[in-house]
């Protein structure tokens, strides 16, 4: 069903507009590339709203006659053609989710209903979580009135959750619920990544599960090394040398069952995306590393968005490439900063688990 059911013509449902009558030229729908930004240079930033694909940039404000850019236009006719839509984000920029959300419902009207294929996965939901999902979708079914991302929350426990504190996701909870997509957990179980990360992969899977996931194949020396300092970067230097390499080992798990779901998602539904932290949908070694692996003929985009900094306006500086020097993602979606941006995270850190005395 994967191989029959491509998203050309399905994913026109977050981007292109078939409307009845219209221009072929003239068929996607203004300001949807950029993820919902004004096509102003916010905050006089020139990036602001652009979109770039690792060899090009259009900036936001150079529109057609049909009143969209060269970048709405290069990033629809990419993601037409796709089964599986990776799309990334800065966790605590609400404006990520604000405008993915927007990028959701601009489409789920049309007239082609291009929407009805897809299946949406979100990391901020654990797969220990499914019985909160399974009866938000009994809910969704058989209540009096329609359902809404309170209901979602409510079913998942979503204020005991760490991600209710990152940012409002309320947004794009509510676009997927309007849009009826089925909602998948892309996170894998809290016991098992914890085992992941404190023992290793051998100890938490057995190896019939590691070799289906493609985790029995190495990722390389160069990506192995990237992935460590990664690690240690992003926990500010915080973590034992010693712990780094099972954390490690624990973040490949986290992307192997991320690719794990969406394939499954993709298989039942013709299509899947996923909502995810822009480290997992990097092309050279996050989720579709692992889809590739196993499937190298379902055809992936991954879109990150990312924030405009001051005085960087080099739209290539912000690519995140591989040790080999490639792009790791297919588009880049320019947007404003998020909060606090001026701070160190590493001193909130490093505060946060400094003992008193």
């Amino acid at each position: 069903m994967l191989g029959d059911l491509k998203a050309a013509g399905a994913l026109c449902g977050l981007i292109v507009w078939l409307g009845i009558g219209e221009a072929a030229a003239c068929r996607i729908a203004p300001g949807i590339g950029s993820f919902g930004t004004e096509r102003t240079a916010s905050a006089g930033h020139p990036l602001t709203g652009g979109i770039w694909d690792g060899s090009h940039f259009w900036p936001n404000r150079e529109i057609d006659g049909c009143g969209v850019t060269g970048g709405e236009r290069s990033l629809s006719e990419a993601v037409t053609k796709a089964q599986i839509v990776l799309l990334g984000e800065i966790h605590d920029n609400a404006g990520h989710h604000q405008g993915r959300a927007n990028w959701l419902n601009s489409e789920r009207g049309g007239p082609t209903k291009p929407l009805r294929h897809f299946a949406i996965a979100f990391e901020q939901i654990r797969a220990d979580q499914q019985a909160g999902l399974d009866q938000f979708a009994d809910f969704n079914a058989h209540a009096a009135r329609l359902a809404n991302s309170g209901d979602l929350k409510r079913f998942l426990e979503w204020d005991k959750s760490a991600w209710s504190k990152m940012a409002d996701y309320t947004p794009l909870f509510d676009a997927a619920i309007t849009a009826r997509l089925p909602i998948y957990a892309a996170d894998p179980p809290r016991d098992t990544m914890k085992k992941a990360a404190k023992e290793g992969l051998t100890v938490a899977l057995s190896h019939d599960e590691r070799a289906r996931l493609a985790l029995d194949t190495p990722l390389g020396d160069a990506h192995d090394a990237a992935s460590l300092a990664e690690i240690e970067g992003s926990h500010c230097g915080m973590i034992p040398k010693s712990a780094q390499p099972n954390m490690a080992q624990a973040q490949r798990y986290r992307d192997a069952h991320m690719a794990d779901v969406l394939l499954k998602a993709a298989e039942a539904h013709g299509s899947a995306i996923l909502i995810a932290g822009n480290g997992h949908v990097r092309t050279d070694r996050g989720v579709p590393w692992y889809i590739r692996a196993r499937r190298p003929d379902v055809k992936i985009v991954s879109v990150m968005l990312v924030e405009v900094e001051d005085g960087k306006t080099d739209p290539e500086a912000y690519m995140p490439r591989g040790p080999d020097g490639k792009p790791a993602a297919d588009f880049l979606v320019f947007t404003p900063r998020g909060p606090d941006r001026d701070k160190d995270p590493c001193e909130g850190m490093k505060a946060a688990v400094k003992k008193p005395g």
